[in-house]
């Protein structure tokens, strides 16, 4: 049998993707939240290992055949194709766990209520996000007139309205949205976690 390598996520997917794969009998015993190893080896499949990385990195290093599954967010997924839109990467299953929302959102402090204000003037929209791909895509379809991205890695919810104007994050639901002082302006994906694939090592 062939090899089969999996990246599996760290962070807010770990404790669900751990249960999961406990009960498929593809156990990984160092697969925990306190784990320090990052190189994993199948309790009961010699042929199937796996790395723990960073979700966002997921999709590409699936993408790029280094391996040949993976568990991520589609918000995940949906970034990397929104600029690589022939990636080979293969969406298997909707994993229905870590339900949640892409969502674009202003500062309850700031003068931005609706998502209609954002097409009136000659203002310079700052977009602060984890999704940058998603971000421009987001701002085209809103028709702004002027607007700059500005990636950051966690904690978009910090920047506005001093830092920024706008901010595209990931939250489990619009009351968690509010909870960091800011307002839901529009909602862009609904995000579970989902198995992918390398095309050519599904085949």
């Amino acid at each position: 049998m062939d090899y089969v390598r999996i990246a599996l996520p760290k962070g807010r997917l770990l404790s669900a993707t751990a249960c999961l794969l406990k009960e498929t009998e593809l156990e990984f015993k160092d697969y925990t939240k306190d784990t320090r190893a990052y190189r994993l080896k199948s309790t009961k499949l010699p042929y199937l290992s796996a790395k723990i990385f960073q979700e966002k990195d997921i999709p590409i290093q699936v993408a790029v055949g280094n391996y040949d599954l993976g568990v991520c967010g589609l918000d995940w997924i949906e970034e990397l194709l929104a600029k690589y839109s022939t990636s080979t990467l293969l969406k298997v299953a909707d994993l229905e766990y870590s339900k949640g929302s892409l969502y674009l959102a202003a500062s309850r402090y700031g003068n931005i209520s609706s998502p209609q204000e954002l097409s009136t003037g000659q203002y310079s929209w700052r977009i602060v996000t984890e999704y940058p791909n998603l971000a421009e895509i987001t701002a085209l379809n809103l028709r702004l007139r002027r607007f700059r991205i500005f990636p950051v890695w966690g904690a978009a919810e910090v920047y506005p309205p001093e830092n920024a104007d706008l901010a595209l994050l990931w939250a489990k639901d619009e009351s968690e949205i509010r909870a960091r002082s800011l307002i839901p302006l529009k909602t862009l994906l609904s995000s579970n976690a989902f198995l992918i694939a390398n095309q050519e090592s599904w085949q």
